[in-house]
């Protein structure tokens, strides 16, 4: 990558990581029960940079699905009690 390329590369990651620290912080202040959970599923996002074929994309994709969906059925525990 050119020097460009990983400038706009870090600043993309910087907006991901605050997209996602920001909502998880919350969470985990405002229900510590729910911070496993969103621990989860902010790594499964997180785990998506990691793929290195197509394939490895989706499953990492339909991974970080399934850790939000559970995210949002321990929330919807949480907060039914």
């Amino acid at each position: 990558m050119a020097g460009g390329d990983w400038s706009a590369a870090r600043a993309e990651s910087h907006l991901t990581r605050s997209a996602i620290t920001g909502p998880l912080l919350r969470v985990q202040l405002l229900l510590p029960v729910l911070a496993p959970a969103a621990q989860s599923a902010a790594q499964a996002a997180y785990g998506m940079r990691e793929a290195g074929t197509a394939a490895e994309l989706q499953e990492a994709r339909e991974d970080a699905i399934r850790a939000s969906d559970a995210l949002v059925a321990a929330a919807g525990v949480a907060l039914a009690a």
